[in-house]
């Protein structure tokens, strides 16, 4: 699979769009901490995870606010931090 940053832009403008449309234009997201898997288990679906460790949904919020008022640089990590808020909102987002 190759993923181009161009189409990933495309379709989050499209997804983005379609919560608007559909009148959602926040989501209150009261849970905090959630279960991680590390990077090295999470994609061998031949072994049960050991490596658990917790995220936490508002820290990741507050290093994403940091970077858009640019008071921290954009990194590639912040994808990760991203990626968990998404999960969140998209599981909420199903109607």
């Amino acid at each position: 699979m190759n993923v181009k940053v161009s189409e990933l832009r495309a379709m989050s403008d499209l997804l983005f769009t379609y919560l608007e449309d559909s009148g959602r234009k926040e989501f209150d997201v009261p849970e905090d901490y959630y279960w991680e898997i590390s990077k090295e288990e999470v994609y061998d679906p031949y072994k049960q995870p050991k490596d658990l460790t917790m995220g936490q949904l508002s820290d990741d919020w507050s290093r994403l606010e940091a970077i858009l008022k640019e008071e921290s640089p954009p990194i590639g990590y912040a994808l990760v931090w991203l990626s968990a808020i998404l999960r969140n909102i998209g599981e909420k987002a199903v109607y």
